[in-house]
């Protein structure tokens, strides 16, 4: 009985050191997902200001763009958003699934990957899809050179001919609860879905036309100067959106293993009562039994 007491105590206390460092992520995950939903929000007004610049560039003018147009090959290149680090429950697993589902929607078609964090070159190895380059040496919230040199790239690989249109499966995020996994598609661009992308569709925002503006030096000339910009603006967004998303699941992950720590605690602690009194009453009897067995 003494040594399944010591075993007893010595889980309870490998558990509590568990709660202990699952406690301190939480806090540290609540701090990072704050922050991270301060920059996505913050990025999303620009975001959807630009969206209606192109959306007014590409349609009420008559003009055009190869980022606007599909591509001439046959295969599909597809940047996967995901975290370098684990413990953020479903977050990863989501956009996996989320990849699985277009590959089998898509029997035939060569899928490449530009994988955006380690968790992306696992998913490209799950779906035994080709990696064509991994970036997951980037700073915590991502800077404007970073996001420069992953489009830079996407638009070198697009140019080269060999892809019809680049797309993007990422997280959206919703709430700090809520978060879902989508793939996006990012060239050609989709300018008849930019209206709903935008959240405010009051009708005095809905009214605002470019032909009231005249355009230097031309159009054509805007509209090759936006596309690019606009690209850029879209994918930090859905970068900021993956990031927010990736936090908030492991906020959520880590106060479900810190609950789940305190009730096999809890748990744990009954349990060693109950056998350290059967130890009790087990030596009492023992007790008992040898002052019988004297008288």
């Amino acid at each position: 009985m003494g040594m399944q007491t010591k075993a007893i105590k010595n889980k309870m206390k490998s558990v509590e050191n568990i709660g202990k460092i699952t406690k301190a992520m939480e806090m540290i995950s609540v701090s990072k997902m704050k922050k991270s939903i301060e920059k996505r929000n913050g990025s999303l007004l620009f975001a959807t200001e630009s969206f209606a610049l192109l959306e007014n560039l590409a349609k009420q003018k008559e003009l055009s763009h190869p980022y606007l147009e599909q591509g001439k090959g046959k295969k599909i290149l597809m940047v996967v958003i995901t975290s370098n680090k684990g413990l953020c429950g479903g977050y990863n697993i989501n956009v996996s699934k989320e990849v699985t589902k277009f590959k089998e929607k898509n029997p035939g078609t060569e899928i490449e990957i530009i994988a955006i964090g380690r968790q992306s070159q696992k998913i490209a190895t799950r779906n035994k899809l080709k990696l064509i380059a991994s970036f997951d040496e980037f700073s915590s919230y991502y800077t404007s050179k970073e996001v420069r040199t992953i489009l830079h790239f996407i638009f070198d690989k697009f140019k080269s001919g060999e892809y019809k249109e680049v797309r993007v499966a990422y997280t959206k995020f919703i709430s700090s609860i809520s978060y879902q996994a989508e793939i996006k598609k990012f060239i050609p661009f989709p300018v008849e879905k930019i209206d709903k992308i935008r959240e405010d569709k009051t009708p005095e925002k809905r009214k605002i036309n470019l032909s009231l503006y005249t355009l230097e030096p031309n159009e054509q000339e805007v509209l090759n100067t936006v596309v690019p910009a606009v690209l850029m603006t879209i994918l930090f967004q859905y970068l900021l959106e993956g990031l927010a998303s990736e936090h908030s699941s492991r906020v959520t992950a880590m106060k479900n293993a810190s609950d789940n720590a305190q009730e096999l605690g809890e748990e744990l602690k009954i349990n060693f009562n109950r056998a350290r009194q059967a130890a009790i009453t087990q030596e009492i009897a023992e007790i008992v039994g040898g002052s019988s067995a004297l008288s």
